[in-house]
C-alpha cells in the first residue's frame, strides 16, 4: 500500500473514533444485561478512561490532611488578623504572641491554686471601676472569690463592698501630697498605710443586691507589722495575739463555708497594710485606685513588701493604668522623655519584686479639653501613648490603648454623650457604665489571646 493511502486510512479511523466518541449516548447503551460504554473527545484527548478521569490525586489519608491543614490555616490567620489590626488588640513587646503564655497556665490550673493579679491605676479605676468587671468575668470562667485587698479606711468607697472602720486613723501614702508621706517609709502593697494606736472594728458586706463572686469569701488575711508591741487580733470569735516583730505579716483566718460579711477586731500599735478577702484557690483581682497619681512612685515602696506580698499571693499579671494625671505636665520634649523614664523605672522595679509576673501598661484614654469653644482631643494625648507605648516595650511590658480601644480622636465626646453616658462631664473618667464597657473588652480581648494560647496547645 502506497504510504499516502495508509495515512488516510489512520486519519480516516481517527475521525472514525472521535465521531463515535461524540455521538455515543453518555449513559451507554444496554445490551442484554451489559451496558457498553464508549469514552467521550475530552477523555480519549487525555488518554484516560471515564473510570480513571474519576479516580482522585490524593489517597484518602492525604486528602484528610490537606484539608485539615486548610481549615488550621484558617484559624489561625483569623487570630493573626484580630492580633495584627483590631483596636481592642493588647501589644505584646517584640510581637511575641506567647507572651502570655504562663499566665494562662495558671489561669489553666486556677481550680487547685490561688493566682493573683493585681490592678494599679489612677482616679479612672477607683472604687473598683473597671478592675470589677475584669474579676467577675475572670473568676466566673477560672474559678475564685472575694474583692481582694481592701484599704482600712476608703478614700472613694467601692460599688461592690463596703468596708467601715470604727475609728479614724492616721494615714500615710506612696503618692499625693509630701506631706501625707509615711514616717518609716513603709507603706505596703497598696502604697498606703494606716496607724493604728487604739482598738477598732473594721466590717465589709456586700454593696449591692445584684450577686457577685466578689460577695462571698473563704478567707480573711490582716496585713500588719508590729515591731514595738503586742498586737490582738480577732474574727469570728478566733482571737490571735502576735508579739513584736519586724516584717509584714499575714495573720489568716479561715473559713469553713463562703461568707458575705465580717468584722475584724484590732487592738495595739501596729502599721496596717490592709486587709485580703479572698478565697484558696481561684483568679483574685487586686483593685489599688490611687487619685492623683501618675504611676511613678513605686520606688518609694519597699521592694521587699512589694515582693512579699506578690509572692503569697501568686501574682501573675501586674496592671499598671497610668498617664492621665501626667499629661497637664506633660508640655515639652523634656518633660515626656523624663516620664517615660520614670515608667520605665517603675516597671523594671515591679519586674524584680515579681519576676514570675508580667507586665502590663494600660494608657490613658481620650480626654478632651476645650479648643476653640468646643471638647476634643488634648493635642499632646496621642504622643503621650505613643510614648508609653514604647516604654513599655522597652522593659519587655505589654501595652492595652484604651484611647483607640474608646475610638480614637475625639472619641470621649461620643462617650458623654452616649444614652446612657458612659463618661463623665468632665470628659475624663468614666461613668459606672463606661467602666463596665471597658472592663467588657478588656477581658474579651485578654480571652482572645487565652484561646489563641488554647488553639496552639492542640496543634
Amino acid at each position: 500500500m502506497k504510504p499516502y493511502k495508509t495515512i488516510l486510512f489512520i486519519v480516516g479511523v481517527i475521525a472514525l473514533l472521535a465521531l463515535t466518541c461524540v455521538l455515543f449516548p453518555r449513559e451507554g447503551v444496554r445490551a442484554g444485561e451489559v451496558t457498553l460504554t464508549f469514552p467521550s473527545l475530552g477523555e480519549m484527548l487525555a488518554g484516560t478512561s471515564g473510570s480513571e478521569a474519576a479516580l482522585p490525586s490524593e489517597t484518602p489519608e492525604e486528602l484528610l490532611a490537606r484539608q485539615m491543614q486548610e481549615m488550621r490555616l484558617q484559624e489561625e490567620n483569623q487570630f493573626l488578623d484580630y492580633f495584627r489590626t483590631n483596636n481592642a488588640r493588647i501589644f505584646v513587646p517584640d510581637d511575641d504572641l506567647t507572651f502570655f503564655d504562663s499566665l494562662f497556665e495558671a489561669f489553666d490550673g486556677a481550680d487547685s491554686t490561688h493566682v493573683g493579679i493585681m490592678h494599679y491605676g489612677d482616679s479612672q479605676i477607683e472604687g473598683d471601676r473597671i478592675t470589677g468587671t475584669i474579676r467577675e468575668h475572670l473568676q466566673e470562667r477560672f474559678g475564685g472569690s472575694g474583692p481582694g485587698i481592701l484599704s482600712l479606711m476608703e478614700t472613694v468607697g467601692s460599688i461592690h463592698t463596703g468596708v467601715v472602720c470604727s475609728a479614724e486613723l492616721e494615714r500615710a501614702f506612696a503618692y499625693g501630697p509630701v506631706e501625707l508621706r509615711a514616717r518609716s517609709g513603709s507603706y505596703g502593697v497598696m502604697g498606703q498605710v494606716a496607724y493604728l494606736d487604739t482598738s477598732l472594728v473594721v466590717s465589709m458586706w456586700p454593696r449591692t443586691k445584684q450577686r457577685l463572686r466578689c460577695h462571698t469569701f473563704t478567707r480573711l488575711t490582716v496585713l500588719a507589722e508590729n515591731p514595738s508591741s503586742n498586737l490582738y487580733v480577732s474574727c469570728k470569735g478566733d482571737r490571735r495575739t502576735l508579739e513584736p516583730s519586724r516584717g509584714v505579716k499575714h495573720i489568716t483566718f479561715e473559713f469553713d463555708k463562703p461568707q458575705e460579711r465580717a468584722s475584724v477586731n484590732l487592738s495595739g500599735f501596729a502599721s496596717i497594710y490592709g486587709i485580703v478577702v479572698d478565697s484558696e484557690a481561684g483568679i483574685q483581682v487586686d483593685n489599688v485606685g490611687m487619685r492623683g497619681c501618675a504611676g511613678t512612685m513605686f520606688t518609694y515602696i519597699s521592694k521587699a513588701q512589694l515582693a512579699d506580698y506578690f509572692d503569697s499571693q501568686n501574682v501573675k499579671l501586674i496592671m499598671l493604668q497610668y498617664g492621665g494625671n501626667a499629661l497637664p505636665y506633660l508640655k515639652t520634649e523634656k518633660s515626656l522623655r523624663q516620664y517615660a523614664e520614670q515608667m520605665r523605672r517603675q516597671i523594671r522595679y515591679l519586674q524584680q519584686a515579681a519576676p514570675e509576673a508580667k507586665v502590663l501598661l494600660i494608657g490613658p484614654s481620650d480626654m478632651s479639653t476645650r479648643i476653640k469653644g468646643a471638647w476634643q482631643t488634648n493635642p499632646r494625648l496621642p504622643e503621650v501613648i505613643d510614648t508609653l507605648r514604647s516604654a513599655a516595650h522597652d522593659t519587655g511590658a505589654a501595652y492595652w490603648d484604651v484611647y483607640q480601644v474608646m475610638g480614637g480622636h475625639n472619641s470621649m465626646a461620643q462617650w458623654v454623650e452616649h444614652n446612657p453616658p458612659l463618661a463623665g462631664s468632665d470628659h475624663i473618667h468614666f461613668t459606672l457604665a463606661g467602666g463596665e464597657r471597658v472592663g467588657e473588652l478588656f477581658f474579651k480581648s485578654l480571652m482572645r489571646y487565652y484561646d489563641y494560647y488554647l488553639w496552639r496547645k492542640r496543634q
